[in-house]
């Protein structure tokens, strides 16, 4: 752990990719497992990896636009499981 601290000064664009790399594979992991309801309409919704990456987020929230409402607000997160149940 100590020897990391040093190598970090004269690699740190080895570090910055890594972290990059883990940052992509979180997104992209969380775009494909979550969906999410909008609190005007009840629509549930998927969003893409991009929107997912850049949009502000909350514990248990995402602010987004509703696709068939077209309201901004901040959408609860759901699980894909969960998705399915409610479209039932």
């Amino acid at each position: 752990m100590i020897s990391s601290v040093f190598l970090l000064a004269s690699y740190w664009y080895l570090w910055l990719m890594i972290v990059a790399g883990f940052l992509i594979l979180l997104v992209v992991w969380h775009a494909k497992n979550f969906a999410y309801l909008c609190p005007g309409c009840g629509e549930v919704f998927e969003v893409s990896t991009l929107k997912g990456f850049i949009s502000p987020n909350g514990v248990n929230k995402k602010y987004l636009r509703c696709p068939r409402c077209g309201k901004k607000a901040w959408a609860d997160m759901l699980r894909i499981k969960e998705k399915t149940v409610l479209k039932k």
